[in-house]
């Protein structure tokens, strides 16, 4: 009786094990007739291979349907976009090892194509790149199936990279939360209680749509708890990206508005070409970039931005010096004439640079400026952001140090609060007009070369910023450091909180309300002067 159970078992473990041999020399067939492109049995194997769905064949099928498979041998392998390394699609998915010379390229005819079309959702997890995966597993959410579920656990068995674990967990949830099955459902609750990223949102809310009628039920208290952590971590996540924004802004702002305070307060010139150096300092970084292309070897490019920075502040300021000799110091202290003036002076500067360099030009982020940081799960802080607060906060202290702790800076401040008396005194006050113009639109330059890091370069870039800049100036208080960096943080942080509850347009008309109400009630701005100097 036992050898009889022994033979039996012995027989079906034979009848399995000859199963799947003959079933794995099919597939084995299939994939070499249609890496042969053989025509005689090239039907029947793309059939076999669609209807089957072999999870080993899947890369390989993957790049048939984007167009990009050789073939050497009894091997395939395709490339990816933005990877210069083969991939090895067959008989197993890996990087390509060894010598891959003398591979050719397979085309197979757009009929074979659409045949494997259906099996586009499981090609597209064999790829190297981490955010494809991450796409693939997104349309596995939407239109995923229990079917799919063994297929997803598997791949996540190997998976290294832990968005995209959470991702492909999040979809096997999602599979769940919607199959009508109340104990798959309960498990994708459980999972997600330990965790659910604001990527699950939609899939609770048509979970609780589907349970409106049981608001009762344990399943439907749970899913409305999850939602309303998700909601309550986005709405942290917005507050930290306006804040975060809002400094970003302020930064620009201060950047452009510590030249234009600085030459106000000692001049009393409405220099409205003031944007124009800013403008200067973006093409500066632009002509350099191009120089750094055409003459300097390739590995040496990343330096280009590095040696704009200086660059464009000598250039700006020169510029300004070369403008505040020949028109600007015929100006000072006539504040309607050197407003018409200036307007003017940046109408011509505006159509010069758009006779030379055309509408829009760009300038490519370094390497180092590129990506950014992931404080927490969705709050990514760019680096070249980062980069301008860093640098703004640089050059706020070393116009800092200039103004308050040199002979320079005593004599900019002496000529500011009294030009007469600063001239009795000895103080060349043509020199100083001369050396704070230069300071004033090199900063404007540098704030110029900071701005290619986040947008394009065009004529009348500078416009965008120069009314905020006075308003800057005016609300901190005209020559005041301090007050121009309260006044640059205030207005960028406010603005980006106002433009998320509002349009952009409104949000700008209540910024403006806000300071026009507060100019009422303190017209010299944050930071007057006191004493006698008040008085005058």
């Amino acid at each position: 009786m036992l050898k009889s159970k022994l033979l039996f078992l012995t027989l079906i473990l034979g009848t399995l094990s000859f199963t799947a041999y003959s079933f794995e020399k099919t597939v084995e067939n299939s994939v070499q007739t249609l890496l042969s492109n053989n025509k005689t049995g090239l039907d029947s194997a793309v059939n076999f291979l669609v209807e089957t769905k072999t999870p080993h064949t899947y890369a390989l099928i993957g790049a048939v349907l984007e167009k990009r498979l050789y073939v050497k041998g009894t091997k395939a392998y395709t490339l990816f976009p933005g990877i210069k390394s083969y991939y090895e699609v067959y008989p197993e998915f890996k990087e390509a090892e060894g010598d891959v010379a003398g591979i050719t390229p397979l085309k197979l005819s757009r009929k074979y194509i659409l045949k494997f079309r259906p099996l586009s959702k499981y090609t597209q997890l064999y790829t190297p790149v981490a955010q494809s995966k991450l796409n693939a597993y997104q349309r596995f959410k939407q239109s995923g199936t229990l079917e799919d579920v063994a297929f997803l656990t598997e791949q996540l068995k190997t998976e290294r990279d832990e968005k995209v674990k959470v991702a492909g967990n999040e979809a096997i949830y999602t599979i769940w939360l919607l199959s009508g099955e109340e104990q798959l459902e309960m498990n994708a609750l459980a999972q997600l209680g330990e965790g659910a990223s604001d990527q699950m949102l939609d899939p609770l809310e048509q979970y609780l749509k589907k349970k409106e009628n049981a608001p009762q039920d344990q399943s439907y208290i749970l899913a409305s708890e999850l939602i309303s952590d998700i909601q309550a971590h986005e709405r942290f996540i917005n507050t930290a990206q306006n804040l975060f924004s809002g400094i970003s802004l302020g930064s620009i702002l201060l950047l452009v508005a510590l030249g234009l305070g600085i030459i106000y307060g000692l001049a009393g010139v409405i220099n409205m070409s003031h944007g124009e150096f800013l403008m200067i300092g973006a093409y500066t970084t632009y002509v350099i970039q191009q120089c750094f292309i055409s003459y300097l070897p390739a590995s040496w490019f990343e330096g280009y931005f590095w040696v704009s920075l200086p660059l464009s502040f000598i250039t700006a300021g020169l510029i300004g010096l070369l403008i505040e000799r020949l028109i600007i110091r015929h100006l000072y202290n006539k504040p309607l004439e050197s407003l018409l003036g200036t307007w003017g002076l940046s109408l011509i500067m505006i159509q010069i640079c758009r006779s030379i360099f055309g509408d829009i030009t760009a300038v490519k982020s370094p390497e180092l400026l590129s990506g950014g940081i992931e404080v927490m799960d969705g709050l990514i802080l760019p680096f070249n952001r980062l980069f301008i607060i860093g640098l703004t906060v640089f050059m706020g202290g070393l116009t800092y140090i200039v103004f308050f702790k040199s002979r320079l800076g005593v004599k900019i401040r002496a000529v500011t609060q009294n030009r007469n008396m600063s001239a009795c005194l000895g103080i060349s006050t043509k020199r100083i007009d001369a050396m704070t113009f230069f300071l004033g639109s090199g900063l404007a330059g540098i704030a110029g070369c900071a701005m290619t890091l986040i947008g394009n370069v065009v004529p009348n870039m500078g416009k965008t910023y120069i009314v905020d800049s006075f308003l800057i100036v005016v609300v901190g208080g005209v020559g005041k450091l301090v007050g121009i960096i309260a006044s640059a943080m205030g207005v960028g942080v406010l603005s980006k909180i106002f433009e998320s509850f509002y349009e952009a347009v409104y949000g700008k008309v209540i910024m403006l309300a806000i300071i026009i109400f507060f100019l009422q009630f303190k017209p010299k701005g944050l930071f007057p002067d006191k004493g006698r100097l008040s008085e005058e």
